[in-house]
């Protein structure tokens, strides 16, 4: 099987040690895994500001170079959504719509893809208690459940939860950018929730939404962890 790491630009620039840390847990798996070097953006901004001509030339590009691909693998519920759903909706008839989903249906974002392994043979471990970040995405993608289950794995971590009515941490890829203030003020009441619920941070299949609830707390002087799940599953003693 060629299984192919789609490990999206915000990660490759922001935050390396993401992308290094699932390469460890696939290592640990015993899994053999390739990188393609020439993959670039999903197009998710270009998209989500209705630019389609910017969001089909690297759609294009993203099926040129994981085409071969038995499964492909992200540590992204955002990216993982933006190539499944709505790069069929980007295509201009119905072939290239079936020629699209034959690639898009290999896909897997990274908690979905490691439930459906089974335990692991190692005992994560963690010590202290964070909240699972429902992300919109990952919401949407419905693997939520899998993720809490992985987490279960973690011995010393304490899952804990706040209230759905903080449906959304503000980030919203542009929309930060666009509302600025209603984006901040979002992140604010979230992570005052968090910190209310005795949580010492966040865990999340999003780094997007992490790296933007990183500068709230920054700038509200708040000391909180942020942690993606891969950073957590590959640790133990």
């Amino acid at each position: 099987m060629v299984l192919k790491l789609f490990i999206p630009c915000f990660i490759d620039q922001g935050a390396p040690q993401i992308g290094e840390a699932v390469v460890n847990l696939l290592g640990r798996l015993g899994i053999p895994w390739e990188y393609p070097a020439a993959q670039t953006c999903c197009g998710q901004f270009a998209h989500t500001v209705g630019d389609p001509a910017t969001a089909r030339r690297l759609m294009g590009h993203f099926l040129q170079v994981f085409g071969g691909a038995d499964a492909i693998l992200c540590p992204s519920a955002s990216c993982t959504f933006m190539v499944r759903q709505h790069y069929p909706q980007l295509a201009q008839d119905p072939k290239e719509r079936q020629e699209i989903e034959a690639v898009t249906s290999r896909v897997w974002e990274l908690s979905q893809w490691l439930a459906a392994l089974g335990p692991f043979p190692w005992k994560p471990e963690f010590d202290g208690s964070l909240v699972l970040h429902h992300s919109c995405k990952a919401r949407q993608l419905g693997i939520l459940p899998g993720a809490a289950r992985l987490l279960g794995q973690v011995q010393g971590l304490k899952v804990l939860t706040v209230s759905d009515y903080y449906a959304c941490c503000g980030f919203g890829g542009t929309f930060s950018l666009q509302h600025p203030e209603l984006s901040r003020t979002m992140g604010e009441a979230y992570l005052e929730a968090v910190r209310d619920a005795g949580a010492g941070g966040l865990v999340s299949l999003d780094y997007s939404c992490l790296q933007h609830l990183k500068g709230v707390a920054a700038a509200r002087g708040w000391d909180l962890t942020f942690l993606h799940l891969a950073e957590i599953l590959v640790g133990d003693r």
